[in-house]
């Protein structure tokens, strides 16, 4: 997409490459769930769409209960599935039973990739779900370790997790949800490596592993520089991790810990404060409206600009650009 497009020319919908036969993954991040424990597919796909995350919300079909599910096993994915509420049912996971009676209130269970689900709902439910594809787990754990995984070894079978750490990671993103508030998918990359990480973190204790904890180096110079670049020409759409990593030359782990300790940044934080700064100049024009500087930008919404801009510059986009004509 040519950024010089007038603003009400511009896609609203999905943002498409200046190669118009690599689309990037859907701008929506959370989605429905169709299909109990099977991650939705975006109607585009980018070449970076099997390690990228997918969240969901599932709620169980109209009907009479109980209510029988089945899923077939899913893609390769860890699934993290969080109970908003607390259902009454039966769970059996690789046909052997698992849970039944009534879930405890805000439960967190890790189901491992391909593995068969099956379940008898008693009442109404709704939950959150995070699908981590096997591609991020097993590049967050040769960060760790320095060396690709054996598969065995790569986080703890089909259970039950009181983990804090996990718990909070998830409730952010259901935060996100819950306020209708649309993030960058940067933000979520970031949320996503770290539950990757920690589902890691906690195998390791397990198997008695020593994770590798030294301090980051910054950003080689000319890998910083390659990356804004990337950034200064990608500030019309969603930028993605994996494509700031691939173009320097590293993975997102050791990119993101590289660019922050040469930065003081997130690259999440980052990409914001220069869509923010590139925001002042289009908003100096009074035939741009502040909804169409927002959606140029490629910020989900004109709410969510408005909390990004404020939280930067200090005041609302309207009232900032009141005092500068």
């Amino acid at each position: 997409m040519n950024s010089q497009l007038p603003l009400t020319q511009l896609d609203r919908s999905e943002y498409r490459d200046e190669d118009d036969s690599t689309f990037r993954p859907c701008t929506r991040l959370i989605r429905s769930e169709l299909e109990w424990f099977n991650r939705p597919q975006c109607e585009f796909v980018s070449p970076h769409s099997d390690s990228q995350v997918a969240l969901t919300r599932w709620l169980t079909p109209a009907g009479s209960w109980p209510i029988e599910l089945s899923s077939s096993g899913g893609d390769n994915s860890y699934v993290l599935t969080f109970f908003i509420g607390s259902p009454r049912g039966k769970w059996f996971f690789g046909g052997k039973p698992f849970f039944e009676g009534q879930v405890p209130l805000n439960s967190l269970w890790i189901k491992e990739p391909f593995q068969q689900a099956h379940a008898i709902y008693y009442g109404s439910s709704t939950s959150f779900r995070v699908y981590l594809p096997q591609s991020l787990i097993s590049e967050c754990y040769e960060a760790a370790y320095g060396r690709r995984p054996n598969a065995e070894l790569i986080c703890s079978p089909t259970k039950s997790t009181g983990d804090r750490i996990l718990n909070r990671l998830v409730r952010m993103l259901i935060d996100v949800d819950d306020e209708n508030n649309s993030v960058g998918p940067l933000f979520l990359d970031g949320i996503s490596l770290a539950l990757a990480s920690r589902l890691i973190a906690l195998d390791s204790k397990k198997m008695h592993l020593q994770v590798f904890d030294k301090e980051p180096s910054a950003l080689a110079k000319w890998r910083l520089n390659r990356a804004i670049d990337y950034i200064e020409a990608n500030l019309f759409r969603p930028i993605y991790l994996i494509e700031l990593s691939n173009a320097v030359g590293l993975s997102r782990m050791h990119f993101a810990a590289q660019f922050r300790a040469a930065t003081g940044y997130t690259p999440n934080q980052y990409v914001l404060r220069r869509k923010v700064a590139h925001s002042q100049t289009l908003l100096r024009d009074p035939s741009i409206s502040v909804v169409d500087v927002a959606l140029n930008l490629a910020f989900g919404t004109q709410a969510h600009f408005t909390v990004v801009f404020k939280s930067i510059v200090g005041s609302t986009p309207a009232n900032w650009r009141k005092h500068v004509r």
